[in-house]
């Protein structure tokens, strides 16, 4: 089975769309702040996702959702890319720190969004948009390493395998290449990920992976 990851940009979405995310990454630098999470952290995040269908893992959603992210952040990690981790999680816990948490006193984000997931309430996007940086938030504070990340999902890492970094700027226009990179390097540690290509999107607010028919 092949997918495809449908990612759109901010460049090209409506005024609407660009206020909304700029409320959620802040005005300074949103065009790579976007570009850095969607164009680079959330290709291997999506990639995850793929990658759990193709071993035929059962998880929940939001269990997966944090599975996807500990993988995205091992990853990253794994390659040597922490100066861009550090922008990322130093970006997200100014966001986090601004948006009301909508999780209970003495509840976690787990249990919480465990048990509202497939309610009205995720339909807010403030709330959705919690859950989702709060997920990369933990993963990046938790600082798994890519071999237990793997193992969790019975995959032994190949530490002998080759893997080169992607030299290309960051943008929407370079995705396929850091995708078609991070597709290279992992395969190559062992992980058997099925084909994926990124499909670019007008709206910013298009991102996901679905199999690609």
């Amino acid at each position: 089975m092949n997918y495809i990851i449908m990612s759109g940009k901010y460049e090209t979405g409506n005024e609407e769309e660009k206020q909304g995310y700029r409320m959620l990454f802040g005005e300074e630098d949103i065009q790579f702040y976007f570009d850095l999470y969607f164009h680079w952290y959330n290709l291997v995040h999506e990639m995850g996702h793929c990658i759990i269908e193709k071993y035929g893992v059962q998880m929940s959603k939001v269990d997966e959702e944090m599975y996807v992210n500990s993988l995205a952040v091992a990853y990253y990690r794994y390659m040597g890319e922490d100066e861009r981790l550090k922008l990322l999680k130093k970006r997200l816990a100014n966001i986090l720190n601004q948006i009301p948490s909508p999780v209970p006193e003495g509840d976690d984000l787990v249990s919480f969004y465990s048990r509202i997931w497939e309610t009205d309430q995720m339909n807010n996007v403030m709330v959705y948009g919690y859950f989702q940086f709060g997920s990369v938030l933990e993963a990046l504070k938790a600082e798994a390493s890519l071999d237990d990340v793997l193992n969790k999902i019975g995959i032994k890492l190949n530490s002998a395998g080759s893997t080169e970094n992607c030299t290309a700027d960051i943008s929407a226009e370079n995705s396929a290449a850091f995708l078609t990179n991070a597709r290279k390097n992992l395969i190559s540690l062992g992980v058997d990920v099925p084909e994926i290509r990124i499909e670019l999107q007008q709206s910013p607010m298009i991102q996901c992976a679905r199999e690609d028919k």
